[in-house]
């Protein structure tokens, strides 16, 4: 029982491995290149802006699709399939969209890809045909790897407009076979066949950068000169000079979808500003020559040394513009791009040293300036102190207080309040700050003083009456 289930294994395993492969190589031939024949080379190039693509068929976007015909229900799309030998059959995506019809009876193809207009930036023309006509230069193959099958079609009568079909000019005189709504072939000997007009030149107009999404690199800075500015006259003066310097400027606007590369390109700016044509998706580059004023204000005898540097600098910025397709005999074709611009260029700066004298090479000073601060002061204006009383002035024990709280603190002069009513007493430390005799003096020593002199006074009169 074990060997069959590990034969079992083996099958499924092998299984998961072709899924996996079928997967890949669909990713692979999700998107191919459309093969436009070139006259002047006599071979098929790819084209820049068409594309067969797989359906996708969970998406309503269809509107970039190539139409081949019209019916009643819709837009009639083209298509390709492999036959059974694993050639490219043309065929047509009716209305439905699911499945890719061909020539035979009731033949349709559930794998298949879409001609697909990107970003609708092909300018595709339906040219009149017939069976004497060369290979049209700009005709849309089949498959690129054959020069000689185009995208024609003829003009219906029944429920198509057209009846979609392949050009072969194998032969020096070519034929259209196509197929009617009953897939039924038809061989025509005119019609029409599909050609991509080749654009000759590009302009971008209206350029506007996106600053918000700029990213800019800088590398270390380079001395690319140094100078000595000096001041040899008798007045200050301002002295200038001007340093020559030469740098590799480039500058690229992308690549973009649909854009044939090396075609000349003009680019103006929304504001007016125009930049040197340029071959597109190859960037503009020069060697550029310009000058740099040096400038500082001297004393005379002074001097002050300048290095001038340059940082080799990249920039890149998003930009929207609208891009004008130009095409022969004065056709053009206008659409909005957002893209890419690049560019590399020098910042340039001088750094100015500490000014000094050239006699002694000293530093000049330099003046400070200090910053002073407004404040807002009271001022309290104090009277100088009376000079010292000695020790038996009458007049130091009745000095006017300097203060309030002496006057309270004194008793001798006794209730000082209106009313009669006594102020209340200072605290202990105030009458101890306010208190202050002269020098040598005591706080009691005046009372002591006015006895003293009571008892002299009083006995001298009585022996003069």
């Amino acid at each position: 029982m074990k060997k069959p289930m590990m034969r079992k294994n083996k099958v499924l395993q092998s299984g998961w491995w072709a899924v996996a492969l079928w997967l890949t190589l669909s990713t692979a031939r999700a998107e191919s290149g459309v093969g436009l024949y070139n006259s002047l080379l006599q071979q098929v190039i790819t084209s820049s802006t068409l594309k067969w693509v797989n359906l996708k068929r969970e998406s309503n976007e269809m509107t970039n699709f190539v139409v081949g015909a019209e019916s009643e229900d819709g837009p009639v799309y083209l298509c390709r399939t492999r036959s059974n030998a694993g050639d490219w059959l043309l065929g047509q995506l009716r209305p439905k969209y699911t499945s890719c019809a061909v020539p035979g009876a009731s033949r349709i193809s559930d794998v298949f890809e879409v001609l697909e207009n990107l970003e609708n930036a092909s300018y595709l023309v339906w040219d009149n045909w017939s069976k004497f006509h060369s290979k049209p230069n700009g005709g849309v193959v089949v498959d690129s790897s054959v020069n000689y099958l185009f995208i024609g079609r003829k003009k219906a009568e029944g429920t198509l407009s057209h009846n979609v079909g392949i050009i072969n000019h194998e032969k020096a005189i070519g034929h259209l076979m196509t197929f009617d709504d009953n897939h039924t072939e038809l061989i025509e000997t005119n019609g029409e066949i599909l050609v991509e007009l080749e654009p000759v030149s590009y302009k971008l107009e209206d350029v506007e950068l996106d600053l918000k999404t700029e990213h800019v690199k800088q590398f270390t800075p380079e001395v690319f000169e140094e100078r000595i500015l000096t001041n040899d006259d008798e007045v200050g003066a301002t002295v200038t000079t001007e340093i020559e310097y030469k740098f590799n400027y480039s500058l690229s606007w992308g690549h973009g979808h649909g854009i044939a590369i090396g075609l000349n390109t003009s680019v103006e700016m929304a504001d007016g500003t125009v930049y040197p044509q340029i071959k597109w998706a190859n960037p503009y580059t020069e060697e550029k020559k310009e000058l740099f004023k040096l400038e500082i204000y001297l004393e005379p005898g002074t001097a002050c040394n300048v290095t001038f540097r340059g940082n080799n600098t990249d920039r890149d910025v998003q930009y929207t513009a609208k891009l004008v397709t130009m095409y022969k005999d004065n056709k053009s074709r206008a659409r909005n791009i957002r893209s890419i611009r690049v560019e590399n260029t020098v910042d340039v700066e001088a750094i100015y040293g500490e000014i000094y004298f050239v006699s002694n090479n000293t530093l000049v000073p330099t003046t400070t300036t200090t910053t002073t601060t407004t404040t807002t002061t009271t001022t309290t204006t104090t009277e100088p102190p009376a000079p010292a009383p000695e020790e038996n002035d009458v007049a130091s024990a009745i000095k006017k207080p300097d203060s309030p709280e002496e006057l309270d603190s004194s008793d001798m002069m006794g209730d000082s309040s209106e009313g009669g009513l006594k102020a209340p007493l200072p605290k202990e430390d105030n009458i101890n700050r306010a208190v202050v005799g002269g020098l040598g003096s005591k706080p009691s020593g005046a009372q002591q003083n006015i006895v003293s002199l009571f008892t002299i006074v009083v006995p001298m009169l009585s022996l003069i009456l």
